[in-house]
């Protein structure tokens, strides 16, 4: 954070960003610190995401992807999937999905191997959906296992 500006812990900032009213001066502060701070970052999309302030949040969210943010990732592939709060574009949502998935992110694991399996065309790509699935249950996605159960059966 600036030098002009009383330094906060993560956890006072999160409690202020928690509160109805968030000064425009802590704000500013974040924004100029979110930067060079991935965890900052990472308040300021949640914060953004919350308030439904999706200009915003997207800014941060990029900025997320960046500091190599798997949520941040896995919410920006979403949205570019989706076409909401953005330009529809498959293709960087497939990055972002990979992107997430690499970064152990559980769902973007999973569309990533739903989607693979879906769209295959060899045994490569089955094998890499069924790994992705797999990865996906290793971190805790129980609609991996079942998917993997429902085309095994």
């Amino acid at each position: 954070m600036s030098n002009n500006t009383k330094e906060l812990n993560l956890a006072e900032i999160e409690e202020q960003l928690l509160n109805a009213s968030v000064p425009n001066e802590l704000l500013d502060t974040l924004k100029e610190s979110s930067v060079e701070n991935a965890e900052v970052t990472e308040l300021m999309y949640q914060y953004y995401l919350d308030s439904n302030d999706y200009k915003n949040a997207m800014y941060y969210l990029e900025l997320g992807d960046k500091f190599g943010d798997g949520y941040a990732q896995l919410c920006l592939a979403s949205l570019y999937q989706q076409g909401q709060h953005c330009p529809q574009d498959e293709q960087r949502s497939q990055s972002l999905f990979e992107k997430a998935a690499q970064n152990g992110e559980p769902e973007a694991q999973y569309q990533l191997g739903a989607g693979l399996l879906l769209a295959a065309n060899n045994e490569d790509e089955i094998e890499q959906g069924v790994y992705w699935l797999n990865e996906s249950f290793l971190n805790g996605n129980d609609d991996s296992k079942e998917l993997i159960d429902t085309l095994c059966a």
